[in-house]
């Protein structure tokens, strides 16, 4: 098995011990096209996973503190589920009977945790909850992206032989962090799995690939070699990252809108949102240019809303274009309720986070 490493744990490893500092840039108001309100809930513990009802019920994973927090539409708000050791990182309505599902997972993703440590749950509006699915024992039995390869890949000899040794080519490793859900019925859903580099779909309890993501490349230039501690042979190469899905969606034309960012060393501007058609696996990508994309949402109309947490703001990629809609903290995840309104989490890596309306 390859050693993980910083460079290929991307957003878990950086979550887990708050170096969002290393990354993330300055928040400014300049350049952006929309507004942001005042928190309508405030108090939340890494914010990384959302869900909107059309009852505005609303749904947060609060991922650092391990629970799924309700809050009805008249403020009340309790602890609907505690996983306990984990962290639950998507939630989504099922659209039946009040349901909800979660992924759950460990920050940062341990190759070696126990199966009930990755997890697909439905959660009941009682709190009761049960297992739908372990994207671990999946990982362990399918290792869907053990035919990709990563790192240096057609590096000289002389070269390779001066970079790290965990840095050359290595194949998919066999590792599972269920990071987002959707709902594509009340019964099936589709799994963004960050650490599996794949988009898995669970079907009453099933668990079968639907695509897996392509490596990011990653450029080595003049200005970066040094502080990555490459050597100088390694300046104009791609480092072939793990790509690292960290949500799914589907769009209004049915197919899948994938998140990913890179695996290591998250360069800025290289996250990505790809299409991915669900019935025969093609992935295609739609737009590079993000930084730290950890979440994603389609509206009717075909704009995306990215969640960049390290470039600290929500974007919209619509008609060819990436613009910035609004400048947030840290944000961990943008929803569209089922009238329109776009809420986003904020603050995931601050001494508390926030639930926000975005007006694009």
């Amino acid at each position: 098995m390859h050693t993980p490493t910083p460079w290929r744990r991307g957003l878990a490893a950086v979550a887990a011990v708050g170096l969002v500092t290393v990354m993330a840039t300055p928040v400014s108001a300049a350049g952006t096209t929309g507004s942001v309100s005042d928190p309508i809930v405030s108090g939340l513990i890494g914010p990384l996973g959302l869900a909107v009802t059309g009852q505005d019920t609303i749904y947060i994973a609060e991922s650092f503190a391990g629970r799924v927090t309700r809050v009805l539409a008249d403020g009340r708000r309790t602890t609907l589920y505690q996983a306990e050791g984990n962290s639950p990182n998507g939630v989504e309505s099922t659209g039946y009977r009040g349901r909800i599902v979660a992924t759950v997972s460990v920050i940062p993703e341990d190759p070696s945790a126990p199966a009930e440590d990755t997890l697909l749950v439905e959660i009941r509006p009682n709190g009761s909850s049960r297992t739908l699915a372990s994207l671990l024992d999946y990982e362990e039995a399918n290792n869907p992206d053990a035919g990709q390869t990563y790192g240096f890949v057609g590096l000289p000899a002389g070269c390779l032989s001066r970079v790290p040794p965990e840095l050359a080519p290595y194949p998919g490793i066999i590792e599972s962090n269920p990071y987002k859900v959707a709902t594509l019925n009340p019964f099936t859903f589709a799994v963004a799995d960050a650490a599996g580099n794949s988009i898995l779909r669970v079907t009453d309890g099933t668990v079968s690939t639907v695509a897996i993501l392509p490596p990011i490349p990653q450029r080595i230039t003049l200005g970066n070699f040094r502080q990555l501690g490459l050597p100088l042979c390694t300046v104009g190469r791609d480092y072939q990252s793990e790509p690292v899905p960290t949500d799914v969606e589907v769009g209004p034309d049915g197919y899948w809108y994938v998140t990913a960012l890179p695996g290591g060393p998250e360069l800025p501007g290289y996250g990505s949102v790809y299409r991915v058609d669900p019935n025969s696996g093609s992935v295609e990508l739609v737009t590079r240019g993000l930084s730290g994309a950890v979440d994603l949402a389609v509206a009717d109309d075909g704009t995306i809303y990215v969640a960049e947490i390290f470039g600290n703001k929500i974007s919209q990629y619509a008609d060819g274009t990436l613009s910035t809609v609004a400048d947030v903290f840290s944000p961990g995840a943008v929803e569209i309720a089922p009238d329109g309104t776009i809420y986003a989490t904020t603050g995931v890596f601050g001494p508390a986070g926030d639930v926000v309306i975005v007006t694009p």
